[in-house]
């Protein structure tokens, strides 16, 4: 728990200060910044908790997402990853935050579910895809 709130809060400053030398963070003015900091800190200490149904593997945000067959794999821009196959389970997902991959790698034609936190319907999958996904509105998935 430790090592992945390390792990996301260094991500989280290193994007900060990338955005800010890049110059992606817009027009610099000494109100906007401790603003920015405040609501990135914010959100890193309140950032949601979730149990797992199956073990999600947790790898480093620079790590590629490998899927096995039969499997549909995510993993957030926080380096938060799960792989899922059993059908037919609700899934919550592990704390996934920000863009990453979204791999289908299930038998041709399987659909992947994927729900907010109040369990509303957001997208779905179908196997074969690979395409990269928000996932921080994403808090359930249903493997098939």
């Amino acid at each position: 728990m430790a090592v992945r709130k390390t792990a996301t809060t260094l991500l989280a400053a290193a994007t900060l200060v990338a955005g800010s030398l890049l110059g992606l963070m817009g027009p610099a003015s000494a109100s906007a910044r401790p603003d920015e900091a405040t609501l990135a800190a914010k959100a890193l200490a309140g950032a949601r908790q979730h149990a797992v149904e199956s073990p999600a593997v947790v790898k480093s945000a620079a790590a590629a997402l490998s899927c096995s067959y039969t499997y549909v794999c995510g993993q957030g821009a926080n380096g938060n990853s799960f792989a899922y196959t059993k059908c037919n389970t609700l899934y919550q997902l592990p704390n996934l935050t920000g863009s990453g991959p979204l791999i289908n790698n299930q038998t041709p034609g399987t659909v992947a579910y994927f729900y907010d936190k109040n369990q509303s319907y957001l997208f779905s999958s179908t196997a074969y895809q690979s395409t990269t996904v928000n996932w921080t509105p994403v808090w359930y998935a249903i493997a098939c």
